[in-house]
């Protein structure tokens, strides 16, 4: 029974359709994210002043075995409350569910204001939507 079950898994991840991620796409915070694949992988940038607090946002995502499913990592530069503008490492890890829904978790940082030094590093949920 198990067999079977497990089989059944491996043959619907198969028959599972290819979500075009090509496009910009667009979080709940207003930031967008313009994607583009390159073979198997995604390259991930933020569209220009789509959120003031990223001034750059750089994303290489590389396809995984399962379908419509990346994993990589980045960089960004954010303009903190004080007006200081620090540099950050990124990880992300997303599915394309969808045509038009993208889901997946991504590096949360909280860093000094003072210095940029990370003072403590989370995961947060990445919920996007194609912008029409």
């Amino acid at each position: 029974m198990k067999a079977l079950l497990l089989t059944l898994l491996v043959v619907l991840a198969q028959a599972m359709p290819k979500n075009d991620p090509n496009g910009v796409w667009r979080a709940e915070s207003g930031s967008e994210f313009e994607f583009r694949q390159v073979g198997s992988d995604i390259e991930v940038e933020i569209v220009p002043d789509s959120n003031p607090r990223y001034l750059t946002y750089e994303l290489q995502l590389e396809g995984t075995e399962e379908p419509n499913t990346y994993k990589g990592s980045g960089r960004f530069k954010a303009r903190l409350q004080n007006g200081r503008e620090c540099e950050f490492d990124t990880e992300w890890q997303i599915v394309v569910v969808s045509e038009e829904r993208i889901i997946g978790v991504a590096t949360q940082v909280f860093p000094d204001p003072d210095t940029c030094a990370v003072v403590e590093q989370g995961q947060m949920q990445v919920d996007l939507t194609r912008k029409q």
